[in-house]
């Protein structure tokens, strides 16, 4: 077919368009909307996945994890007796590359307040290097984050709440009564108190709370956004000084250690079917059977290097004689409560100084951590971490800073990116923008099917004429083309208008965003997403312009069934269909 042929199919698809302008305005209005829809759903939901990626960087993981290899194995356990120590020479060796780390040491515990108990995951942090990889510590609502040398917490948002310390931003007016009582020095104390707070609105009040608590005089009171940080300061200290951010820490530290004895249905039972078959004969020359005892006895003689090379085919094999379970109870004072824009920290999650952990008055760690939270230097807080922040070039610029010492990266350590760490999210963020686009997408299909429907109504309306045309001539693959170039017309025209209406829709959202502050305050496991407040939206420039195309395609070839039915049909009775 010539050029000049297709040109004059083209005139007359669109004569036929502009003869019928209402079925050709709703039907591209159909499609105008579906892809309008498509386009914002899927650049929505593309920003929430983004943000919540980058506040897993920002706030929660780093770019990677400096672990022993057998952490990672067992993470969701979270071992913290797979630590290691001499984390500053790590520390040094990433600086001269250009990276900045922070250690911690990650455990469990219960934590207790004069009001209740929660259970907590603790980080013990370095401030000063936490601040350079993560950037939650700006985010203390209320006073200010921990500093070495003193036993105390920063403690997140959520589990500030159920132990009722620090600054209560929802109470009911009898517990801040009850609150007042207690912190309040003098009348003065409590109007200053009373005149933080405004009545609750009818949308901030709680229908799920106990009968008791909606009675009159019992009302939800809320925290006002406009008091002064010296107000919430003075505030603050009225609450420290009554003994409210008072806490204690129960925790047990697991602690890698040879056993002395082992029965022997441990023996049999569960140590050597579980060790490696190089390892049999290394734990079996360490051990000596005493029927005296009925027990298998640690020989006097071994040393120290021996014992470690037991120790450590005993947690290859995961004996749990190798773990030792110490109870540590320690008092601290909440001195700040976390409010950031990432769930995590605003959790059951509090932040403590690692240096006094270390002896028997914290958590015996002596110089031990679990993990090393390591970020290039200088990089935007808006970029995912990128090839330079990838496991193996981590870990070789590791080796040569460790070099440059005379040292070596131990077997085993290595490097885990957050991506290693994220991968359960992962797999459930996929779920949550997912569907919503498949939904949007079906909406896409059901326009074109209605187009299908439009273009068959249109030929049973011009049979005589196609007929007619038949008959001067034009060939079945004409009147098909025709009928194609007027239905992707309708589709270029509505993925057209729908790409503008899109944008115009997206573009605020991608500015200022929504905020779902007040359903995530609502909602006690959050949203879904790694993010807490505002979702803002991203342009996704090959979905906006491949949304257009893939309209304009598929209007098109949904012409191709109904047409070929309708040249199927004999000129003679075309030019008599009535």
């Amino acid at each position: 077919m010539t050029l000049h042929g297709i040109w004059e199919l083209k005139k007359i698809a669109l004569r036929n368009l502009a003869r019928h302008k209402v079925k050709t305005i709703l039907t591209s209005a159909a499609i105008m909307v579906s892809v309008a829809v498509y386009i914002f759903l899927n650049s929505w939901l593309g920003g929430m996945a983004v943000e919540s990626r980058r506040n897993i960087v920002n706030y929660e993981i780093g770019a990677a994890k400096l672990q022993t290899k057998l952490y990672f194995e067992k993470k969701d356990e979270m071992p913290s007796y797979e630590n290691f120590k001499d984390w500053e020479i790590y520390k040094d060796a990433l600086d001269r590359e250009g990276y900045c780390s922070t250690p911690r040491y990650v455990f469990s515990g219960t934590l207790f307040s004069t009001s209740g108990s929660a259970p907590i995951l603790f980080h013990a942090v370095e401030p000063a290097a936490e601040m350079e990889v993560l950037r939650y510590v700006p985010y203390v609502d209320f006073g200010r984050f921990v500093q070495n040398g003193n036993f105390e917490i920063a403690l997140g948002t959520m589990a500030a709440e159920k132990l009722k310390v620090g600054i209560p931003t929802r109470p009911h007016r009898l517990e801040l009564e009850a609150l007042i009582e207690q912190a309040a020095q003098n009348q003065n104390d409590r109007d200053f108190i009373r005149s933080l707070y405004d009545a609750a609105t009818p949308a901030a009040k709680d229908p799920f709370a106990p009968v008791e608590r909606l009675a009159e005089g019992n009302e939800r009171v809320i925290l006002k956004r406009s008091a002064s940080k010296v107000d919430l300061d003075r505030y603050w200290n009225l609450i420290a000084q009554a003994s409210r951010n008072d806490v204690r820490i129960n925790a047990v530290i697991d602690i890698k250690a040879v056993p002395e004895t082992i029965r022997p249905d441990k023996w049999e039972g569960e140590l050597l079917p579980a060790l490696r078959s190089e390892d049999i004969p290394l734990v079996e020359a360490a051990y000596e059977y005493e029927s005296f005892m009925q027990a298998y006895l640690l020989n006097d003689d071994e040393d120290e290097a021996l014992l470690e090379q037991v120790l450590a085919a005993m947690i290859r094999a995961g004996f749990s004689g190798a773990v030792r379970h110490v109870n540590q109870l320690v008092d601290a004072v909440v001195v700040g409560v976390i409010n950031s824009p990432d769930p995590l920290p605003n959790g059951n999650t509090a932040y403590i100084p690692l240096d006094v952990l270390q002896d028997e008055a914290g958590m015996m760690l002596e110089g031990a951590v679990t993990e090393l939270l390591i970020r290039e230097k200088g990089v935007p807080d808006s970029r995912l971490p990128g090839k330079s922040e990838s496991a193996e070039v981590i870990t070789a610029a590791l080796e040569r800073g460790l070099a440059a010492h005379g040292l070596s990266l131990p077997n085993e350590l290595g490097v885990k990116t957050w991506f290693d760490y994220s991968d359960e999210y992962l797999s459930y963020e996929a779920i949550q923008t997912g569907a919503p686009q498949v939904l949007a997408f079906l909406l896409l299909l059901l326009s074109f099917l209605g187009i299908s429907n439009t273009i068959l109504l249109a030929i049973l309306e011009r049979t005589k004429e196609i007929g007619m045309m038949r008959a001067l001539g034009m060939t079945d693959k004409q009147m098909i083309m025709v009928y194609m170039l007027e239905a992707g017309f309708l589709g270029f025209i509505g993925g057209l208008l729908g790409i503008i209406l899109g944008c115009i829709v997206n573009y605020p959202v991608v500015k200022y965003g929504f905020d779902f502050t007040a359903m995530a305050d609502t909602l006690s496991d959050g949203i879904g997403f790694r993010t807490t407040g505002v979702f803002r939206s991203v342009w996704n420039v090959p979905v906006i312009i491949g949304s257009g195309l893939v309209a304009t395609l598929l209007s098109s070839f949904m012409a191709i069934f109904p047409t070929r039915r309708a040249v199927k049909m004999p000129i003679t009775e075309s030019l008599r269909f009535e």
